[in-house]
């Protein structure tokens, strides 16, 4: 086991070592934190990619119409008003431009890496196990779609506030109890949850990062801490599962059509292939779907992953005492990636990721930096070499990194990409690249993806939805309202979509209907400015001359925040 802290955070002999060698260690977070910015700085130039980045920004009210009021209502299927008001600063910088929305998650990032530094200097008592920990979790080519997606920065800010509540537990953990950074702590977590509902692993982490400090995780002190963390957790949860049944996306056991035996399945064939990315990072992709064969089985890996990873398991377990490292580091990982394996659906697709290990691989990284350490005294020309090969290990990465950042480039290149090396993802692959097409204007190509998308999976609404806004374009009016009206019928309180739909409408000659969906798109969102022109001339062409006079008036008093639309 690792020495236990001080209240400064370190052990007496770590203590020597600061003495001896101020310098370089009082650098050695700013300089991974710096390397880490720098990194992902190479991607500000990016634009925002069709794959969600609108929808969760510039289409999303509660950014584009940011108000106190939206920090008590649900969108999009969430409540994440912490997220909601860093995208709202983004967008208030810089509207639908990429770089606000970069530069706050590269920001992000490098602080992460200064507070993963500090918070495995006081795990782990060593400067340099510190450091590589905190190097790996700069460049490793996993975090580069949590960082360089725009729509993922959720998953950043809230590792934000969770390393904040771990450093604060640590430091409290030498104080009496309930001293301020436990109440710092707890307040942490409020806000890491308040950013992502993934942030309710941090009690399970908390029993962890018990070991790394010696104290008994179900001692009464112990439990009377974690007690809030849990209770908050759970409510958490259950504002989740709410929010996304309001949403129209219920959680659902055996969604997608898997046996509860499909999803045992699932979940360890997810941790080994997890493990093998993180330790060989190739191939990597924005989607990892689960597919049977055609006879309808699973390949033989999932069979093999439930043996492989009992195997693993047993042991981690055998050598808790005599290579704890392994043990606590394990335990860091599983605790983090627990609610993110695919063992329950909640309205998404992705139900296995690069992003779900951005904090959790920090159990894999500890592992590996706590190698040579371990093996300083039984071997020490090997440990002299392991360090050597873990750093170019590390350089390894960030150069894979560093090209990984450069596939993010462009929408149509990534899911090219990804199609090549995973498939259509049931279809998304072709709606988000669809979308891409029509950002290009190449309405042609983009119909074509979106009718492909529908045909694998007509499950997609949103592809109806795009579509139908290209069709008006197209002046296909009839099929612009067939395919708005499936997309309503599922979403009817979209301003947007309403308004689309009364413009096909209007050139349909349908006015009273165009009318309609006018006044709901208003009452929806009442700055559409665009939507009072549209409705001042509707209302004019039904004989209400003083009703369209006064919608156009509005509409000039307004005309310098117009929402988009078809």
């Amino acid at each position: 086991m690792a020495k236990r802290t001080t209240k400064k955070g370190s052990s007496p002999q770590t203590s020597k070592q600061k003495t001896a060698q101020p310098a370089p260690e009082a650098w050695m977070p700013w300089a991974a934190a710096g390397l880490a910015f720098l990194l992902f700085a190479t991607g500000f130039n990016h634009p925002m990619l069709a794959i969600d980045d609108h929808t969760a920004t510039i289409d999303n009210p509660a950014v584009r119409n940011f108000s106190l009021e939206m920090l008590f209502r649900f969108n999009l299927g969430m409540y994440a008003p912490v997220t909601w008001t860093a995208y709202a600063i983004a967008y208030a910088l810089g509207k639908d431009s990429g770089l606000w929305y970069h530069f706050m998650s590269a920001a992000v990032h490098a602080a992460n890496v200064f507070l993963v530094f500090r918070l495995f200097r006081r795990l782990e008592g060593h400067a340099t196990v510190a450091l590589l920990i905190a190097f790996f979790f700069a460049v490793h080519p996993l975090q580069v779609e949590p960082v360089s997606w725009i729509a993922a920065f959720s998953t950043p800010l809230f590792a934000l506030f969770s390393l904040l509540a771990l450093n604060a537990y640590v430091q409290q953990a030498e104080q009496a109890p309930w001293s301020r950074p436990y109440w710092l702590a707890l307040g942490f977590f409020v806000l890491a949850c308040l950013s992502k509902s993934a942030a309710v692993a941090l009690p399970l982490t908390l029993l962890v990062v018990d070991l790394w400090l010696n104290r008994a995780p179900l001692s009464r002190r112990s439990v009377f801490e974690k007690a809030p963390f849990f209770a908050l957790a759970l409510g958490f949860g259950l504002l989740t599962f709410y929010s996304r049944a309001q949403s129209g996306h219920p959680g659902e056991t055996l969604a997608g059509g898997f046996s509860m035996a499909d999803r045992a399945l699932m979940a360890c064939h997810t941790l080994i292939f997890y493990w093998i990315k993180i330790l060989i990072p190739t191939g990597l992709s924005i989607w990892y779907p689960f597919e049977k064969t055609v006879s309808g089985h699973w390949h033989w890996t999932y069979y093999a992953a439930p043996v492989a990873l009992a195997f693993l398991l047993a042991l981690v377990w055998r050598v808790r005492n005599s290579a704890p490292f392994v043990f606590r580091g394990a335990l860091f990982y599983l605790a983090n990636i627990l609610f993110a394996l695919p063992f329950y659906t909640i309205g998404t697709f992705e139900l296995r990721a690069d992003r779900y290990n951005y904090l959790a691989a920090l159990g894999i990284f500890a592992i590996l930096a706590t190698l040579p350490v371990f093996l300083q005294q039984k071997r020490p020309k090997l440990a002299e070499r392991v360090w050597v090969w873990l750093f170019l290990i590390g350089a390894g990465w960030l150069l894979f990194s560093a090209a990984r950042i450069r596939d993010w480039r462009d929408t149509i290149v990534l899911i090219d990409q990804a199609i090549e090396r995973q498939g259509d993802n049931f279809g998304k692959a072709y709606l988000w690249r669809g979308m891409a097409y029509g950002e290009k204007t190449d309405i042609k190509q983009a119909l074509q993806d979106f009718s492909k998308a529908l045909r694998i999976n007509p499950g997609l609404t949103e592809a109806y939805k795009y579509r139908g806004g290209l069709l008006g374009i197209a002046k296909q009016y009839g099929r612009s309202v067939e395919d708005l009206d499936k997309y309503l019928k599922k979403n009817p309180d979209n301003a947007e979509i309403r308004y689309n739909r009364a413009l096909s409408l209007v050139n349909l000659k349908r006015l009273p209907e165009a009318l309609t969906d006018l006044d709901k798109a208003l009452e929806l969102e009442p700055g559409f400015t665009r939507a009072y022109r549209a409705r001042g001339n509707v209302r004019k062409q039904l004989g209400d001359a003083a009703g369209g006079e006064k919608d156009l008036q509005e509409y000039e008093r307004r005309s310098g925040n117009q929402p988009s639309g078809q």
